[in-house]
This record gives C-alpha cells, sequence and structure tokens, in this order.
C-alpha cells in the first residue's frame, strides 16, 4: 500500500510569527519549510505536501515579498482601513482559513502559524469540518498550552527557531519502513479499562471539563474533536464500550446531559443538519 502524503493548508501570520523568532524566518525559508513538510513538529512525523501556502502581513512588510514568492507562498499586505500602521491579517487569515477548507479537495489539514489565541474559534470551525489543525505555541507563555488544549497539534516557538538549521535526512531508494508492531491488551488491562467511578461522578467531572474547554474558545461553540480533548484524561472514558461517553450512551447525549447540569455556564446549541454542540454561556 502507498503511503501518500497528507495534503496540507499553510497560513502564516507574518508580524505574530517573525516578532517571536526572527528574522531568519525570511532567510532561512527552505530550511523551517523542509521541516513542516517533513512532519519534525509531530511526535510521530507525518509527511505533508502544501497544496497552498500564504502569508499575511502589515504592509510595511512588503520587502519580504521576494523572498516568499519565491518559495512558492501567496503574500498579503493586509493593512488596516482606518489606521494606516495597524494591520488586518488578522481577519483576512481567518476568512482564508474557511476559504481554503471548502476550496482544496481532499484537503486534510490546516496549519495556522500564528500564537494569537483569537484563532481558537477558527480552530473549532475547522475541525467541525473534519480537518486536522495546527497551531503555534510560545513555550514562555500560556499560548503552548492553550493551542495544546484545542488543536491537534503544536508547532512550539523554540523547535520553529531550531529548524532555521534544519536540513532533510538523505533517503536511500532501498530504505524499508517497518510495520508498527502492536500488543493486544492483556486481560488485566482489559479488566483496568473496564473499571470506571460511578456515572454520575463521572459525567460531573465531564461537565467541570466541557465548561472550562467552552470558557477558554470564548463563546465558539466546541467541535467534537475538542470534546473528546478535554474528556480523554478523564478516567474511564471512551466513546466506545460498554459505557460509551461516560455511561450517557452517546455524544450527543452526553452533550444534552453536561448543558443540564450546567444550565447558567454552557448552552446547548442544535445545528440545522441534526448535530449538536454546547458553548460557554457568558456570565451577566
Amino acid at each position: 500500500m502507498f503511503n501518500f502524503r497528507k495534503k496540507s493548508a499553510l497560513l502564516i501570520d507574518f508580524d505574530n510569527v517573525i516578532g517571536m523568532t526572527g528574522g531568519d524566518l525570511v532567510t532561512k525559508i527552505e530550511n523551517w519549510m523542509a521541516w513542516l513538510e517533513a512532519g519534525g513538529f509531530e511526535a510521530k512525523p507525518k509527511r505533508r505536501t502544501f497544496v497552498t501556502k500564504r502569508v499575511y502581513w502589515n504592509g510595511m512588510n512588503e520587502r519580504y515579498r521576494p523572498a516568499f514568492e519565491a518559495a512558492g507562498f501567496e503574500a498579503f499586505a493586509c493593512r488596516a482601513i482606518a489606521r494606516e500602521k495597524k494591520s488586518s491579517a488578522d481577519i483576512v487569515m481567518t476568512l482564508d482559513a474557511m476559504e481554503v477548507a471548502n476550496e482544496f479537495r481532499g484537503l486534510k489539514e490546516v496549519i495556522l502559524l500564528t500564537s494569537d489565541t483569537d484563532f481558537v474559534p477558527v480552530v473549532n470551525r475547522l475541525q467541525d469540518r473534519k480537518l486536522d489543525v495546527v497551531a503555534m505555541g510560545n513555550e514562555e507563555n500560556t499560548t503552548a498550552a492553550v493551542y495544546r488544549d484545542y488543536a491537534d497539534a503544536v508547532v512550539l516557538r523554540r523547535d520553529l527557531i531550531a529548524a532555521f538549521a534544519y536540513t532533510p535526512p538523505r533517503r536511500s531508494w532501498f530504505a524499508a519502513s517497518k510495520p508498527v508492531q502492536t500488543k493486544a491488551p492483556s486481560a488485566q488491562s482489559k479488566q483496568s479499562q473496564a473499571a470506571t467511578p460511578r456515572a454520575l461522578d463521572k459525567l460531573d467531572q465531564a461537565a467541570d471539563r466541557l465548561v472550562q474547554a467552552a470558557k477558554g474558545a470564548l463563546g465558539s461553540p466546541l467541535s467534537r474533536q475538542s470534546v473528546y480533548r478535554a474528556l480523554q484524561t478523564l478516567p474511564g472514558f471512551s466513546p466506545t464500550g460498554p459505557e460509551p461517553w461516560f455511561g450517557a450512551g452517546s455524544y450527543k447525549q452526553l452533550l444534552r446531559t453536561v448543558a443540564e447540569r450546567r444550565k447558567s455556564e454552557l448552552r446547548l446549541h442544535a445545528y440545522r443538519n441534526g448535530g449538536l454542540c454546547v458553548a460557554y454561556r457568558a456570565q451577566e
């Protein structure tokens, strides 16, 4: 079976990223792009092909256009209408993120190189479209922790800086990939997984986790991936098995239950297609 590359879109908030990493972001494009393509930021690297590469900046950074266009990027100068030195890059990048989700057939992933946590709602909306989302985080502040909670993967500032010196390894025509060996769960492991706390306690813990996740999403509806990520570390959680979704039976019923238990903090929203989501209820 052929191991096809993952189709990905790359969108970069230039002003945000260069402020964290420095001028080599421009002079070492070939290096860090090769690192991204090789999946250097992932625990289990997966090679990808970028179907589109776009960079957004304040008009004052137009001098970098030749370098990025030579590397195959589309560059957008996003000058704010009312204030000359400000940038509208955030809103343009947000609109483009939703556009590429619809435009490219077979797209599997969107990489948003920005540590601005205002993009959390964008992450959720893209995940609702069954896309993996990678964001950027600065390990020296809270942004890395925020995006670990919401994105499918995080590019750390220090790792991107290290990638300025990245050179792709030489690949041998005769190198064969080794199959991943997986161990069947032992009887003891199965018993451990089956042992769970009382349903009431589990659902209360789930409700607490979803309140915190929804609060961090700034009012944006939580995607199914965000709900799963918020719950997966709770003991006994599984979307399948004898007690799926902490005994609620289904994803939708879990949302109904936690929304009922946290009426003052969560609101339940029904989509026209029959789907459900929860979002944080702003406190008056």
